[in-house]
């Protein structure tokens, strides 16, 4: 019972974290309304899988190391940034392929990313983004204690892999249903022309903490 309230802080920050809208949200939502149930759940099993490898890399400490080997750590995201700057025109050029009519008469086909499967896209867009390493290293500094057991990193691992499995699993499930794949058609060219400019933005936004760090770094 003494590390329960330590994984209780834990679940509360990731659940907190996963709910709020970022590139996973929008990948599982998009494939799931624009493809299938099925890719949707497959999208989500990227999704966990990746978030589970930045939670073991954190425990490894390999969090702290791209935080010392700074140029490593910039040099991550911005991949990560690319990477998300090319699904965001990818899914942009979706929106633009097809006219309204053209929409309305059938569903939208939508591109393929590097033509990979959709547990490839959740697997590289949750990747895509090591500042989750640094984030759970954090996390774990703060909400862990140094002598905590072995089962506490393993019950860690579970609560991260459920509570990613069941949020996401529910966006999948909902934006897969009848009622809102009916309404992505209805509104498709600007749900894609939107999910595309959320990546592109969220792309930006990570290049752009590279450079203010470097602007930082050459001013000291």
């Amino acid at each position: 019972m003494e590390f329960v309230p330590n994984l209780l802080a834990l679940a509360g920050m990731h659940i907190l974290m996963a709910m709020l809208p970022g590139p996973n949200t929008v990948v599982v939502s998009w494939q799931s309304a624009t493809r299938s149930r099925r890719d949707g759940l497959l999208t989500v099993a990227g999704v966990v899988i990746a978030s589970l490898i930045w939670v073991a890399l954190a425990l490894w400490g390999v969090g702290a190391l791209l935080l010392e080997a700074g140029w490593l750590y910039r040099t991550l995201r911005l991949a990560g940034a690319a990477y998300l700057v090319y699904v965001g025109i990818r899914m942009i050029r979706a929106g633009w392929r097809k006219g309204a009519g053209e929409m309305a008469a059938k569903p939208p086909k939508p591109p393929r990313i590097f033509g990979k499967s959709p547990f490839v896209m959740g697997l590289t867009t949750t990747l895509s983004n090591p500042k989750s390493a640094v984030f759970w290293t954090s996390a774990f500094l703060l909400a862990v204690p140094p002598h905590a057991p072995g089962w506490v990193y393993a019950a860690i691992l579970a609560i991260i892999a459920v509570q990613s499995s069941a949020w996401y699993g529910f966006l999948a499930l909902f934006f897969s249903t009848g009622f809102a794949r009916a309404q992505y058609l209805r509104l498709a060219r600007k749900l894609d022309l939107f999910a595309g400019a959320v990546m592109v933005a969220l792309g930006l936004k990570l290049a752009d903490e590279v450079r203010r760090e470097l602007t930082v770094r050459a001013a000291s």
